[in-house]
């Protein structure tokens, strides 16, 4: 008889990943295939639309060799948020690249929109800080540069779990989910509609945009010729990679937050059928299924575990994250060496731009060790920053106080690292036994709109376990965030006067 399976896709920034699960939630098989990004100029990072896809198939083609007799009750899609794609309906073609979320090109759109004095406003509908990383001005961009080869009506927008969709599908489908459309920074996150306000706000036709669905729901079938993945399998599902995450990490209670340990990272909490404001945050959607909407609270952190291997170069250790963790942990750990990893700007809960890194608090003793430990606390204190954001946004709307933070992401394998997050924020830090979690997200979802792991309890029997860091000594962090908070403070303002505005 043949098995039953959900079949998960995780398209990633760096990796497409596919994951066949059983009806219990055990892992059946995987595949994964690697996907490059490209710089074209400083600030500008963008993909190659058909590379992602034939990422995806390849890891699918993987995924699925040998296993001919299992029988792919459904298919659940998780990706990358934010980056941006053009497309011919007609031919199926980009019109250009896939802007990657990464990407600071489309800057002077948002300068404009930020002089027009329209970012409250962008704010209070999107529940999203005014800033590049998110899809709307890359879309502008996008129509900008189509030029006259497309004719408008031809013309389709979306982000890269809509361009998947329509090519899984034969180009029948032009559809999205409300994770994914809450993200793009064109969607009326109270409403769960595209916002006629803030497309004509950032000049982005709606008619071009896909049709918002549930996370969990009809998206169609797969169509024929896609190597060994099935003709007419029910695709049920598409999130967001980090909420697909979160959902995997037991995001359905506000008490946990989670945190990917990527390139950059989401910090991300759900906060009920509600939608809570919290300074320098953004207020977004988890997921929507039949059973109703989840609101979330998140924060990015634009230079996280990228720091490593950056710092690791320019200490000569030829870019070796593993021997900077060495040097780090031979490190004085209450040194006052600081790195603030601003090259790119500052994340949540700061949101500024064109600033530098800065190194802090050097005396005549700061060798390698000192500057590798202050590479890996900047991760720490990031993360610390923005957990302390969502806890006093929680105390104005009354909800429970955060118990425990939920680990995943490459940087989240190293132990020593976690037990210094979890005296930095004096919580439990629980790291993922589990690595394809996004893609187990996406799995729930479509199982749940199949009609497996419908009661209110069922995902948690499939969750993955845990490894646990207990604060040991979280009050001897105290003075090294201050001294970070001074940093900061000098990063976006050349003076440490300035240490309550960002604390």
């Amino acid at each position: 008889m043949a098995t039953s399976a959900i079949l998960a896709i995780d398209q990633g920034t760096t990796n497409s990943k596919a994951l066949l699960l059983d009806m219990a939630g055990r892992p059946i098989a995987r595949g994964q295939c690697a996907i490059e990004c490209h710089y074209p100029r400083s600030g500008w990072v963008e993909q190659s639309g058909e590379a992602l896809f034939q990422s995806v198939l390849n890891a699918i083609n993987h995924c699925l060799d040998g296993h001919d007799d299992v029988a792919i009750l459904a298919l659940g899609i998780s990706s990358q948020r934010e980056s941006a794609m053009a497309w011919s309906a007609r031919g199926g073609r980009p019109l250009g690249p896939c802007i990657s979320w990464q990407c600071r090109r489309s800057q002077p759109q948002c300068d404009a929109l930020e002089k027009a004095g329209a970012s409250s406003r962008v704010r209070e509908l999107s529940g999203l800080p005014l800033d590049p990383l998110f899809s709307a001005a890359k879309f502008r961009w996008l129509l900008e540069h189509v030029g006259d080869e497309c004719a408008a009506a031809d013309i389709r927008l979306g982000t890269v779990d809509s361009w998947l969709l329509w090519k899984l599908t034969g180009h029948r489908l032009h559809l999205t989910d409300l994770s994914n459309a809450s993200r793009t920074q064109l969607c009326d996150i109270h409403r769960g509609r595209w916002s006629a306000e803030l497309t004509e706000l950032f000049g982005v036709p709606s008619r071009y945009l896909p049709e918002i669905r549930h996370s969990a729901d009809d998206f169609g079938t797969t169509a024929s010729g896609l190597g060994k993945l099935p003709a007419g399998i029910p695709i049920l599902s598409i999130v967001g990679d980090s909420h697909a995450a979160l959902l995997a990490q037991g995001g359905q209670d506000s008490r946990i937050v989670k945190a990917t340990y990527g390139t950059g990272s989401s910090v991300m909490t759900t906060t009920g059928d509600q939608p809570v404001e919290g300074r320098g945050l953004a207020t977004t959607v988890a997921w929507e299924t039949d059973q109703g909407r989840v609101y979330a609270l998140e924060g990015n952190v634009t230079v996280s575990a990228a720091v490593l291997p950056w710092v690791a170069r320019l200490l000569g250790l030829e870019g070796s994250v593993k021997r900077l963790g060495e040097l780090a942990r031979a490190a004085d750990p209450q040194g006052s060496e600081i790195l603030v990893p601003a090259m790119v700007g500052l994340g949540a809960p700061r949101w500024v731009g064109g600033l530098s890194a800065l190194m802090d608090g050097l005396p005549f003793r700061t060798g390698p060790a000192e500057i590798a430990l202050a590479a890996f606390d900047s991760i720490v204190f990031q993360i610390r920053d923005v957990v302390d954001a969502m806890q006093a946004a929680g105390r104005t709307r009354d909800l429970p106080p955060l118990s425990a933070l939920k680990a995943d992401g490459g940087a989240s394998c190293n132990d020593w690292l976690m037990q210094r997050q979890a005296e930095a924020l004096d919580l439990h830090v629980q790291r993922a036994r589990f690595a394809e979690l996004s893609a187990l997200g996406a799995a729930l979802l479509a199982g749940h709109q199949h009609g497996c792991w419908r009661a209110p309890d069922a995902f948690a029997a499939v969750l993955p376990e845990h490894d646990d860091f207990a604060p040991r000594d979280a009050a001897a962090f105290k003075p090294r965030h201050d001294q970070w908070l001074r940093a900061v403070a000098r990063t976006l303002h050349g003076t440490p006067a300035a240490v309550e505005e960002v604390s």
